[in-house]
């Protein structure tokens, strides 16, 4: 439900946005951004929890491939700027508080949110697009893929593993 919300959220925001300003602005582009980060948390814990567990099994990426996208250097930047401890550590103080939880839960939830995030950034760069804006639809693309797709192929790496152990 808060996945359908944040959605609608979303699009009547970008509505709003695009009527004041036009779906070409820096505006548009910014509010795009800020939605697809600001909602993918909440929408990916809402997300996860209606796509079954045996779904997830299906989905690998394997460490060849990884290395080949070039996740396992977007992970080592991740590391490096201290981004990945400070997630290790909220995810270890959340599970201390939530016995008997998956620890994989915050992991798929994260991938869900990431999914839609690249969602909302593919969608907003196809109505900038449309409204003439290619400069700001590449940005949104970008954005997209380093901000988006990247973690859920992190977070796919991740699963992988930790099937594999």
């Amino acid at each position: 439900m808060i996945a359908f919300a944040g959605a609608i959220a979303a699009v009547l925001g970008l509505n709003i946005v695009a009527n004041e300003t036009g779906a070409n602005s820096e505006g548009f582009v910014v509010t795009a951004i800020l939605l697809g980060f600001g909602l993918a948390p909440f929408v990916g814990d809402s997300l996860e929890r209606h796509i079954p567990v045996s779904m997830w099994r299906r989905v690998s990426f394997s460490r060849v491939a990884s290395r080949r996208w070039g996740v396992e250097l977007f992970n080592a930047v991740l590391t490096r700027i201290g981004w990945n401890g400070m997630i290790l550590a909220m995810r270890r103080e959340e599970s201390a508080k939530r016995e008997g939880a998956n620890p994989l839960r915050p992991v798929r939830a994260s991938a869900a949110g990431h999914v839609w995030g690249l969602l909302l950034h593919i969608c907003s760069a196809g109505w900038c697009a449309a409204a003439d804006g290619l400069f700001a639809a590449t940005v949104l693309l970008v954005v997209g893929v380093v901000g988006h797709l990247y973690p859920v192929l992190l977070q796919l790496r991740v699963l992988t593993d930790a099937r594999g152990r």
